[in-house]
């Protein structure tokens, strides 16, 4: 039977979590570094916005990518506040050790399905891809690190026809298996659908007992409104977003998506009554705040 077909029943988790990648995205497609003092503003004008779970950025070669300098420095910054929950992305031993030395429990895994946006973004094919996430995960969990494992271009991208569910289960079958909980499916080139978004939660929800199932989502307004609903009501577990939704992959061949918005995931999941504890007049002050800092790259840049 197509994908398209099926028609799952509605599955409503206990409650949906957020996740802030405002630190990575947003600054990660950006031709210059943002200096660490604007970026600690930002940090501390989402906390005081009632936000407690980050990204707070890839711990990669910041000669290569001096967006994401002094990771290290934002996590000191964040770490020694209670109640937070901190997470960095890496995609290799070398940013694993960074990781553990310094600190962070929390470490996100990721690879691409799609054989070119992997190349370019991870340069790696996707089978490599995947078993270099599988060996880190299997260290991290051994040290006792909270692991979070994303497939990319879950929905389709550069030369890929959306997976059917039992693929990506194929996937993330060994990283379940060898207990890791988090599970991420990222729409990164914005191909999602709302029908694809509720089969593939209700074919992976049945299969992988235990895991907790996120959304990493792109896309225009209308497609983000429609996908939003889909996720709840196909019971994900937590969402990844941004302020303003900025953000999206450099490593695309087109201009990226935008992101799942900040306030309009913390006003659906209010809406539906759900608490997450993020204060919507505060958190104008933090999208103001990561507006100037982008409008003053701008000009500083010359364009």
């Amino acid at each position: 039977m197509p994908t398209s077909a099926i028609q799952p029943k509605e599955v409503i988790p206990r409650n949906m979590g957020l996740e802030d990648q405002t630190l990575r995205e947003a600054f990660q497609i950006q031709p210059h570094a943002v200096p660490l003092l604007e970026r600690l503003r930002l940090v501390e004008s989402l906390i005081q916005a009632g936000v407690r779970r980050f990204q707070v950025g890839s711990l990669v070669r910041s000669d290569r990518m001096p967006q994401m300098s002094h990771i290290e420095d934002l996590f000191n910054y964040v770490n020694h506040i209670p109640g937070m929950e901190i997470w960095a992305l890496v995609f290799n031993f070398r940013g694993l050790k960074r990781a553990m030395d310094s600190g962070f429990t929390h470490v996100a895994l990721s690879a691409s399905l799609s054989a070119i946006h992997s190349r370019r973004n991870l340069g790696c094919t996707v089978e490599h891809g995947v078993a270099r996430c599988r060996d880190m995960a299997a260290e991290a969990l051994t040290q006792g690190l909270t692991v979070r494992m994303g497939l990319q271009c879950a929905f389709g991208g550069p030369m890929l026809k959306p997976p059917e569910p039992m693929h990506l289960l194929q996937w993330l079958m060994p990283f379940h298996s060898m207990g890791v909980q988090r599970l991420a499916l990222a729409d990164t080139a914005g191909r999602a659908t709302p029908n694809r978004i509720t089969a593939n939660l209700e074919y992976l929800h049945k299969r992988l007992p235990g895991s907790e199932l996120g959304l990493h989502l792109h896309g225009d307004q209308q497609q983000l409104t429609s996908n939003l609903e889909a996720a709840y009501s196909g019971g994900a577990h937590w969402l990844d977003a941004t302020l303003l939704g900025r953000g999206g992959c450099p490593f695309l061949p087109s201009e990226p998506p935008a992101n799942l918005p900040l306030r309009q995931s913390a006003e659906f999941l209010a809406e539906k009554g759900m608490e997450t504890g993020v204060d919507l007049g505060r958190l104008e002050k933090a999208e103001t705040l990561l507006e100037t800092i982008l409008s003053n790259r701008r000009v500083r840049a010359g364009y």
